[in-house]
């Protein structure tokens, strides 16, 4: 067999490794997402003018932050304002800003938290997006664990290597094919 099909072979196992990767890492992503958020509530919201928006998410377990993120989808930036309320009936975050929101809180008790974001514009509808819940690939501190990314790594490696080595494939290939069409004669 010539060297040119054996990197062939090599790349297409290279690329069937890697969707497979992909998707075995996406289910277990998926799966870990769920578990963290049994209540999530991610929702794409149109708000009157001086209207809001309710919802609320039960926290069984105060070791993952708590996330909020609003990003308006309105070109003119209305002025919202979010707050959520604890399971104790205290205010845990209260913010007016405009367009994109991140936040994260860290929950001291378990239960049911309660958000609110209002429209504080008088004369204009808002539309935005909404996240309320645990991202499981974030620490307790904040910072984003990478270590939740490692398949999807793996995965962009393993298809880099399957292009690079079908590039390479193909390049043997035509050499082999050119060396057994011109055995024994030179060109001139």
């Amino acid at each position: 067999m010539q060297r040119g099909f054996k990197v062939l072979f090599i790349s297409g196992a290279l690329f069937l490794s890697s969707i497979i990767v992909f998707f075995t890492w996406g289910m277990s992503f998926s799966s870990m997402f769920v578990q963290n958020n049994t209540s999530l509530s991610t929702n794409q919201i149109t708000l009157d003018p001086l209207a809001a928006y309710n919802s609320s998410i039960l926290i069984n377990s105060t070791d993952k932050l708590l996330t909020i993120t609003i990003d308006s989808t309105d070109n003119n930036q209305m002025v919202l304002n979010e707050f959520v309320i604890g399971p104790n009936g205290k205010i845990v975050s209260n913010s007016t800003f405009q367009k994109t929101y991140f936040s994260t809180i860290t929950p001291n008790l378990t239960g049911r938290y309660d958000i609110s974001v209002s429209n504080m514009d008088q004369n204009n509808k808002a539309s935005f997006f909404l996240f309320f819940g645990n991202l499981p690939f974030l620490k307790e501190n904040g910072e984003i664990d990478l270590s939740s990314f490692g398949g999807l790594v793996l995965g962009v490696v393993l298809f880099i290597a399957g292009i690079v080595s079908f590039i390479i494939g193909i390049i043997l290939y035509l050499k082999d094919r050119n060396k057994e069409k011109y055995h024994g004669y030179i060109p001139r």
